[in-house]
């Protein structure tokens, strides 16, 4: 009775372990291929807390803001957003709203292209 079943218990096939390696490799490719934007936005998401939770008082409103959040993307070396995909508006209370909202179109193969989008906001308490 074990022989047959034994018999019968081949394991994965030839074709079963090259659709395996296969998908192995093409999530593999996903992850080399977006994992960067991924990085970047989490970069800049980084910058926007880090001057949300600033414990040096923010005095020169909007442009301040804006400046110090241009000299984090320089020293992060973040090129692809730009400060026009920033958005700053004053909300209740003495708050500055600051938005961040840009898309990255990333070529996967042949003409198969992503499009990531990418949004956060943090409000920023001024002085």
């Amino acid at each position: 009775m074990t022989a047959g079943l034994r018999a019968r218990q081949g394991g994965m096939g030839m074709l079963a372990i090259l659709v395996v390696i296969a998908l192995i490799v093409f999530f593999l490719s996903l992850a080399f291929k977006l994992g960067p934007s991924y990085a970047e936005f989490w970069t800049v998401r980084s910058i926007m807390n880090g001057v949300a939770d600033s414990s040096r008082p923010i005095t020169g409103g909007p442009r301040e803001i804006l400046d110090q959040i241009r000299n984090g993307l320089g020293i992060n070396n973040i090129n692809q957003v730009t400060m026009q995909d920033f958005s700053v508006r004053r909300t209740d209370g003495g708050l500055y709203e600051v938005a961040v909202e840009y898309e990255r179109r990333q070529h996967l193969f042949f003409n198969v292209d992503a499009v990531l989008t990418f949004a956060d906001q943090v409000e920023v308490r001024t002085q």
